[in-house]
């Protein structure tokens, strides 16, 4: 017969809990801390490795077109005369480049934001301030003149006052009061320069003159698809076409290593020179923009509007490069270098008579010169914006008493 003293012993041992749950707990909160200790220092780690790799890719490939040697004396003087490297790089900051500082706009698929700058100010209208900016919306007593055209028009990293329009409303001024806007933006073509001149044709903004300076992104977009288009498209399939995690520095560096890895790529115009002087795609681009320009025209005559079609000049043709405070061969021009052939092919339909005659040819005027003409690899200097105004200004003066 079990005793009293047997009894609460075998009490208290029915009563004291299990020891292996016990250690199981333990343990569990011993791993657990470890794990998170674990996770958390490597979280920290790869936020330090981000902050650095992001300082150091900032430094080492700030977000602009030029190449590091670009800021040395010899360059900075050649590209920018008497200017200092502090206010290149303000007025670069405040030049519109990367894709979100576009905005959308019905029908013409996107412009600039409006903003204003030390050194770039842009209208909420649409357009970019020219020197002595006359206001909003035109008003009569002056010669009203709308430019269009992509970056060169627009006058990338180039100051308000020394943009091709800028240069245009100082020449014109000087015979009788002018109103000058800058309807040019970068990436445009002529397909976009014609719906944006219709709608303000729409809207009841009619100037007394338009400028088109073209050439260069009509065969940049020689496929007549606008920039953003494959974005565009990718939307519309319900597709997202990047990558957010593509902004991590971590993820731009592994990007970078993997490029190093894979050897430096050959440059596009050597390595598929048929992609850039195919004539058929040379030819579609040409037909496109003359019908572009009859179509211009015809809303111009409607609306007895005078037209100017300038053919821009590019480095690529007909320009000696050894001048070029940047690129000295075709070699870095990416699809830039389609023009070449493109504008020998414009040569042609020029010599046959089948550009019109309301076309300012400018595509040879630096065939002669002996000097710097371009602040990057495409746009122009003030010096050359102003002589390109000139010579704008000089034939919308001869041509002031023909109505197209």
């Amino acid at each position: 017969m079990p005793t009293r003293s047997s009894n609460l012993a075998d009490r208290k041992t029915a009563a004291a809990p299990p020891e292996r749950p016990q250690k199981s707990i333990r343990r569990l909160k011993q791993w657990y801390i470890v794990i998170a200790v674990g996770l958390l220092n490597a979280v920290l780690l790869l936020l330090l490795l981000n902050m650095a790799l992001s300082l150091i890719l900032r430094l080492k490939h700030p977000p602009t077109p030029f190449h590091e040697e670009h800021f040395s004396a010899d360059k900075l003087q050649a590209a920018y005369p008497g200017w200092s490297e502090a206010d290149v790089k303000a007025l670069i900051r405040e030049t519109p480049r990367a894709d979100r500082e576009f905005e959308y706009e019905p029908l013409t698929g996107f412009r600039e934001r409006a903003g204003r700058g030390r050194f770039v100010n842009i209208d909420a209208n649409g357009f970019r301030f020219s020197k002595n900016q006359a206001p909003w919306a035109p008003r009569p007593g002056a010669t009203t003149v709308f430019v269009f055209g992509g970056s060169t028009g627009f006058g990338y990293y180039l100051p308000d006052d020394e943009t091709i329009p800028s240069y245009l409303q100082d020449c014109l001024a000087k015979n009788a009061p002018a109103a000058v806007y800058n309807f040019a933006r970068p990436a445009y073509f002529s397909s976009q320069e014609l719906i944006l001149f219709q709608k303000l044709l729409r809207d009841g903004y009619v100037p007394q003159v338009a400028v088109f300076i073209d050439g260069l992104n009509d065969f940049i977009f020689a496929d007549g698809k606008p920039k953003f288009t494959a974005q565009l498209h990718a939307f519309m399939e319900g597709k997202v076409e990047n990558n957010p995690l593509d902004d991590i520095a971590l993820v731009r560096a592994a990007h970078w290593l993997s490029d190093r890895w894979k050897g430096p790529a050959a440059s596009p115009e050597s390595a598929e020179p048929a992609k850039y002087s195919d004539p058929e795609l040379l030819q579609s681009a040409a037909d496109r923009w003359l019908a572009n320009k009859k179509m211009i025209e015809l809303l111009a005559a409607g609306y007895g509007v005078k037209t100017v079609f300038v053919w821009q000049p590019v480095p690529m043709y007909k320009y000696d490069l050894r001048y070029h405070f940047f690129l000295h061969s075709d070699a870095g021009f990416g699809g830039y270098i389609r023009a070449k052939y493109g504008y020998a092919h414009m040569q042609e339909l020029k010599d046959q008579g089948k550009l019109g005659d309301d076309v300012l040819w400018l595509a040879d005027m630096q065939q002669d010169k002996r000097e710097n003409l371009y602040v990057d690899s495409v746009h122009y200097s003030a010096a050359f914006s102003q002589e390109i105004a000139g010579r704008i200004c000089d034939y919308v003066g001869k041509q002031s008493g023909n109505h197209n």
